[in-house]
Formats: structure tokens, C-alpha cells, sequence
């Protein structure tokens, strides 16, 4: 059985825990023992007990009796054996670096803790490396768990908040922030695990937004029954790209160029309309993107989810709308604004 987290932690300090007790007993029976063998006064008995363990050399209390010689070379002898020990301990707690997997452990949970509106990446094989590499390019906050703690370890290396744990587990889940959460990408190395991971999760947070792979078209359905928004077919968005890349090289090229994250030139990105936003009841023709904001708009989703790819320049403009566009950084950043309701002045 694997060891939970508070085990873990418990394994780490434990033997410091036993000094301390060890230390707490061994004055405890110094000070009766005295008070029994020598007929001290409890202070006078604590007093012997504790210049004895310590070894300090200060002069007795009174001159002992045989019995009080003996049992004060045992207590002599104990307090020196726990010393020797307790010395050990710190000395393999500092070269086995466990020091700092206790550290960097104590340092992920306080990072988890100020997480919010984050994802959570669920499988750190080479989906979720690549998932995680994009994520942090955008500069959007997530945390991985994976079950390996090599994996686990890679991704920390990479400078990635990480979580050893079954990702279908609900207090892995929570350890995650999942109720701080804004999504989670099931990507684990096989489709019945990423089932179960969406399971727990949806049940845990019905508003959450998952996206889960899936390698097989029975497993597509099981998926979004689990409670998956959407699910990415790996081999058949591959096949997609090749065939791609045999008849329309250029265009394959270009849409690259648009979906990598670290073109800060170039992006495709989607805002919704507010309630607020001066774009409400205009139509496309009246707020000209293109000519006013260098804005090219590629598709249009009305409030009831109806998608149009190519929207009409009358087409009106609705709150809740949606307005799939591509264009350069700064300009995006305008429309998002407008979209808002937040123009510049």
C-alpha cells in the first residue's frame, strides 16, 4: 500500500520525534531514579540528572552510594548513546537529501495553496509534457499529477508544480486544488484510467471543463458519458495532420504558425461579448475589425451555440456572443477590452 502524504511526512520527521521523546524519557527516569536510590528532592534529583546526561562535570548533589554510582554510569552511558544517535540521524537526514525533498515538498503545498483558476494536467507522459510546455509558454497557471514519481520528478526538474498520486483519487484531486480549479486535461497512458480520472473529477466539480485523449472510438463515448466536454483521438487528429501535410503543405504550415504558443505575432483566441461591450447590436460591417483594429474574424458563435464560420458583415452582434478572431498581440488585446466593455480612453 502506498504511503499518503501525512505518512510521508510523518517518515520524515520521525526520528526526531524519537529523540525528543527518548530525551524526555531518559530525565524522566534520571530524576525518580535518584529520588528512589538517593532519596533526593525532585529538584535535586532533576538537577543530578540532567549534569550527568549532558556530561557538564559539575560536583554531585551529595557524595553517592554504590547503587546511585552504578545508576548514574547507565545514565551516563544513555545519554551518550542517544547523543551518538540522534547525530547519525541528522548526518543521514543531510547527505541523503532528504532535507530537501522534505523542503521542495513543503514548498509545493504552499504554492497549491495560492493556485486559482488553474489546470490540471493529469498524466505527465509526453501528451502531458507537451500540454504542459504550451501551458507555460501562455503563462497559464497548472499543476501536474502523475502516479511515477519519475515522472513527477521530471516535471518538477522542468520547474513545474507536480503531485505523485492516482489522479482519480478525490483527495489527490483536492490536494490539486480542483475546487479552485478552471480545468483538467486527462492525459494518462490509457483511455479506462483517463475514464475514471473525468469520472471523479466531474463528480467532485459539475461546472469543471475537461478535455481528455482517447486512443480508441469506443472509448470517445464512454469519455464524454464520464463527463469530458471534449475528447482528442490521437491517431485520428495525427492521420488529419499528414494527410495535411501531403496535399496542403502551406496550409499546414500556416496553421502552425497560428497554434504555436510561442508565436507572439500571430494568434488565433476567441472573446466573448459582454452585456457592457459597445460591439452589442452593431454589426460586423459597422465595427470593421480588420480596418479599425487590424482583426480578422474567422467565426462567429451566437449565444445559443449556432457557429458560424464565415459571419455575414450584417450580422448583428449579440451579448453572450462569441467572436473567433486572429490577429497580433496588442490588437487582441484591444478587442478584448471592447469585448469586455473596458475601451481605452
Amino acid at each position: 500500500m502506498p504511503l499518503t502524504k501525512e505518512s510521508q511526512q510523518f517518515s520524515t520527521l520521525r526520528r526526531f520525534w524519537v529523540f525528543f521523546v527518548s530525551v524526555a524519557l531518559l530525565i524522566l527516569s534520571g530524576t525518580f531514579g535518584y529520588m528512589s536510590i538517593e532519596h533526593m528532592t525532585p529538584l535535586d534529583a532533576l538537577y543530578m540528572t540532567i549534569i550527568t546526561v549532558a556530561t557538564v562535570g559539575f560536583h554531585e548533589v551529595h557524595p553517592l552510594s554504590d547503587p546511585g554510582k552504578i545508576f548514574t554510569m547507565a545514565l551516563i552511558v544513555s545519554g551518550t548513546g542517544l547523543f551518538f544517535f540522534t547525530l547519525t540521524n541528522v548526518a543521514v537526514f543531510l547527505l541523503s537529501g532528504e532535507w530537501r525533498s522534505h523542503w521542495e515538498q513543503q514548498k509545493n503545498e504552499r504554492m497549491l495553496r495560492k493556485l486559482n483558476d488553474h489546470f490540471i494536467i493529469c498524466g505527465y507522459g509526453r501528451l502531458g509534457g507537451s500540454v504542459a510546455e504550451e501551458l507555460r509558454v501562455k503563462a497559464i497557471p497548472f499543476v501536474v499529477i502523475d502516479n511515477m514519481i519519475d515522472n513527477v520528478l521530471r516535471a518538477r526538474d522542468e520547474g513545474f508544480l507536480a503531485i505523485k498520486g492516482n489522479a482519480a483519487d478525490e483527495s489527490v484531486l483536492s490536494d490539486a486544488g480542483l475546487h479552485r480549479a478552471k480545468g483538467l486535461i486527462a492525459a494518462a497512458g490509457n483511455d479506462a484510467e483517463n475514464v475514471f480520472i473525468v469520472l471523479t473529477a466531474r463528480n467532485l466539480k459539475p461546472s469543471l471543463y475537461i478535455v481528455a485523449r482517447a486512443d480508441c472510438d469506443e472509448s470517445e463515448s464512454k469519455l464524454r458519458r464520464a463527463g469530458a466536454e471534449k475528447v482528442v483521438m490521437l491517431y485520428r487528429s495525427a492521420g488529419k495532420r499528414m494527410a495535411n501535410l501531403l496535399t496542403d503543405p502551406e496550409l499546414e504550415e500556416y496553421l502552425d504558425e497560428l497554434s504555436d504558443a510561442g508565436n507572439l505575432n500571430l494568434r488565433i483566441a476567441q472573446y466573448l461579448v459582454s452585456e457592457k461591450s459597445p460591439l452589442v447590436g452593431k454589426s460586423f460591417q459597422e465595427v470593421d475589425l480588420y480596418n479599425n483594429h487590424r482583426i480578422n474574424v474567422v467565426g462567429y458563435k451566437l449565444p445559443g451555440g449556432e457557429l458560424h464560420t464565415t459571419p455575414r458583415p450584417a450580422e448583428i452582434i449579440q451579448k453572450n456572443g462569441t467572436i473567433i478572431v486572429i490577429g497580433q498581440g496588442g490588437d487582441l488585446e484591444m478587442l478584448s477590452q471592447l469585448a469586455l466593455g473596458e475601451e481605452k480612453k
